[in-house]
């Protein structure tokens, strides 16, 4: 690896080699290259083959440019593309801790970092070594077959993120790190688990725990950022036996998860760090408030205990209950809304009557969560389970699930018209009204039910129904009451994860009256909708990152400001009807995913453009704000900086005028004890600029800064 100066790295000239198209800094290394490569200046034959690893290439839209020098294909993405590069200087106190970092850091941002090759001894006795991402090189593949991975995990060329690390003699650490990754995305699907999590997977293993019980112990703890661990499965279980000679006893292997207890499997699950058991009654057990054959269990994952906290305050919530075909189980599923405005199901309760246990699932959500400060309740127009909520939680605005008033439409449909064409044009145009936004259709619903609806005879008796159980309250139901209420831009998904429990239940292979097995299946459901969200939220982030590269391009005298917290931003045409309007907003998610880091990491609900149209992302109007605020951060930041480096020089200059005037005068002084006290007054001031030198030294020589090795 080229000995790089991330820091440092300017734009620098380049020659091209007109035979391969390669870029080179200057004359004598495009020399080298041509007496090495090719076998004479005016041939394009190429004497030796080149290294496959050496290969730098922009990936850029329309670019082409090819390199062998790292530096120089830096310094081409900084400068030609606008590519920020996150470089970092960290110190360690020693190796472990290092390394303890090195693992946190590649499991928070899903990277991993090798060494491959071994430490190099520098002539002062320091230790050198680099670490590579992982998906460097190029990858050969020797099989015929269909390879389950879609993408291989090697890269075609070198990625840029890498760590330079050096060893002191006193054990000291410091790295020089780049993280910015370029040339592949960021994906689980090509991280391996840590150690210290093969150590936590071998213990369970060594105790002789089922795999189907560790894999559902991984699950649990699953947080919002998605690692390899969470998508455990038996075949890493067998490659980790394999690996290290472990073995679980024999007669497992040939035992399903339904022949294992349940009440084992859940005490086991009771017993882990993360325990997502909130409440268990077992059947045949005496219980308080409980009949003896009730059978409950409640379970929340720490992901979805995440999720709560981090949308649940002024957030939207859902609860919708359905029934489990095969298991003879209700399930009674707790959901939140998300940044996208699709819900998410943050808590399970299966149960044999869970009409009866509504109130005691919220208590019991209450004692894990504490006060939930919702701004809505979604139900099946169930007032019972609302006032439940209102009592235990707080009060909110009840809110009618679309999918029971359609449930209810087209059973009232099918029972009281006969006339089918009939049927589905008052289906179409009652679905219409769903998710309108528009303020005309208020009185469209309330026109509609007395004019068309209740004054046909053939209708009349749907029409009567329909007002007096929905047209009267479309303020419950109707997205064009709704977007004020609850402030939304569209209405929210309910269909995509609602139709996924819905598929579980209804199939009949899926669940059995075995709580631990249908355990296990949520696990995975909720694992498959953790992976589609954070897929959405990369997509999002591509997105977001090429806005912030096209508005580079544009200068800031387009951005005109209209108030503290309202700017006008003029469209490329220059015209005076030509432009757009930027406000700010405020985002209540905590630690908002979808964000722009090299706009100081806003999010894409600070600010509302009126080109967006509801569409949940940062346009580039809004990076054209944000890169011009931190310009001007930038600026103000260096003045100051320029400011106090002045007070620092008028206070030396100041002393050093003092001391002039001290040295021309002391020989008028004469009396011994007044040049005693004279003498200890510089004295004192002797030793703290003694002091202060010493620490400036120490603090170059702990930093590095003196050294040529991070240079």
């Amino acid at each position: 690896m080229v000995n790089i100066d991330y820091e440092n790295i300017k734009k620098y000239p380049t020659v091209e080699c007109a035979l391969c198209g390669f870029l080179f800094r200057n004359k004598t290394s495009l020399k080298n290259h041509l007496d090495s490569m090719h076998s004479g200046r005016n041939t394009g034959f190429i004497k030796k083959r080149h290294r496959k690893c050496t290969d730098l290439q922009c990936s850029e839209k329309g670019c082409k440019s090819k390199f062998y020098n790292k530096e120089l294909f830096i310094s081409h993405l900084k400068f030609d593309h606008c590519i920020d590069f996150d470089i970092r200087k960290l110190k360690f106190n020693s190796e472990d801790e290092f390394l303890t970092w090195k693992e946190d850091f590649e499991q928070e941002n899903n990277s991993r970092y090798v060494r491959v090759t071994g430490c190099k001894t520098l002539q002062d006795g320091k230790k050198l070594s680099y670490y590579y991402c992982n998906r460097s090189t190029y990858f050969t593949s020797k099989s015929k077959g269909v390879r389950k991975r879609r993408t291989p995990i090697k890269v075609k060329g070198l990625c840029t993120a890498t760590i330079k690390e050096i060893q002191n003699k006193d054990g000291f650490i410091e790295i020089l790190l780049c993280a910015t990754h370029y040339g592949h995305d960021i994906s689980t699907e090509h991280m391996r688990m840590t150690k210290r999590e093969r150590e936590e997977i071998t213990e369970l293993i060594q105790q002789g725990d089922h795999p189907d019980f560790v894999i559902n112990a991984a699950r649990a703890k699953v947080s919002d950022s998605l690692g390899r661990v969470h998508m455990l499965n038996r075949k890493d279980i067998k490659n980790i036996e394999r690996k290290l000679g472990i073995r679980h006893p024999g007669f497992i292997k040939h035992r399903t998860i339904n022949d294992l207890s349940t009440d084992r499997w859940i005490l086991k699950l009771q017993r882990t760090p993360d325990n997502p058991v909130l409440f268990y009654k077992p059947k045949n057990v005496t219980c308080e408030n409980f009949e003896p054959n009730d059978v409950m269990l409640i379970f929340m994952t720490r992901n979805q205990n995440n999720w709560i906290n981090k949308f649940g305050t002024d957030g939207i919530f859902m609860v919708t209950e359905m029934s489990m075909v095969r298991a003879q189980l209700y399930l009674t599923v707790l959901y939140v809304c998300d940044e996208f405005n699709v819900m998410l199901p943050v808590c399970f309760m299966m149960c044999n009557d869970s009409k009866i246990y509504q109130s005691f699932f919220l208590n019991i959500i209450f004692n894990k969560i504490g006060c939930i400060y919702a701004k809505a309740l979604i139900t099946d127009d169930n007032y019972d389970l609302y006032e439940s909520w209102c009592s235990i939680m707080s009060p909110v605005r009840h809110v009618i699930n679309q999918r029971y008033i359609d449930n209810q439409i087209i059973e009232k449909l099918q029972t009281e018209i006969e006339n089918q064409d009939l049927q589905h044009e008052i289906y179409d145009k009652i679905c219409s009204f769903f998710n309108e936004p528009d303020e005309s259709i208020k009185q469209e619903i309330i026109n509609y039910t007395n004019n068309n609806l209740k004054k046909n005879n053939e209708t009349k008796l749907f029409g009567t129904f329909f007002d007096q159980m929905f047209a009267s309250r479309a303020d419950m139901w109707a997205f064009c009451h709704l977007k004020e209420s609850l402030s939304l831009n569209k209405m929210i998904n309910i269909n995509t994860v609602y139709n996924q429990m819905i598929v579980l239940c209804e199939n009949k292979k899926h669940f059995t009256p075995n709580l631990s097995k249908n355990m296990h299946i949520f696990f995975t459901a909720l694992l498959d909708i953790q992976k589609n969200r954070k897929k959405k939220i990369e997509e999002i982030n591509i997105k977001i990152a090429n806005n912030h590269k096209n508005a580079t391009c544009y200068p800031s005298r387009l951005i005109f400001p209209l108030s503290n917290n309202k700017w006008r931003v003029t469209l490329e045409d220059g015209t005076n009807n030509g432009y757009v309007t930027i406000t700010r907003k405020f985002c209540k998610i905590i630690d908002c995913a979808v964000k722009c880091e090299a706009c100081y990491n806003i999010c894409a609900h600070i600010y509302e453009c009126s080109c967006r149209r509801g569409e949940l992302t940062i346009c580039e109007h809004v990076h054209m704000l944000g890169i011009f605020n931190k310009r001007s951060q930038i600026d103000m930041d260096v003045q100051e900086k320029e400011e106090r480096l002045d007070v620092v020089e008028d206070l030396k200059t100041n002393i050093l005028l003092k001391l002039q005037r001290i040295l021309g005068n002391v020989d008028f002084v004469n009396d011994e004890e007044t040049l005693r006290r004279i003498n200890m007054s510089l004295s004192g001031v002797e030793n703290i600029i003694t002091r202060t030198q010493r620490t400036d030294d120490w603090y170059l020589q702990s930093t590095g800064l003196k050294l040529h090795g991070l240079h």
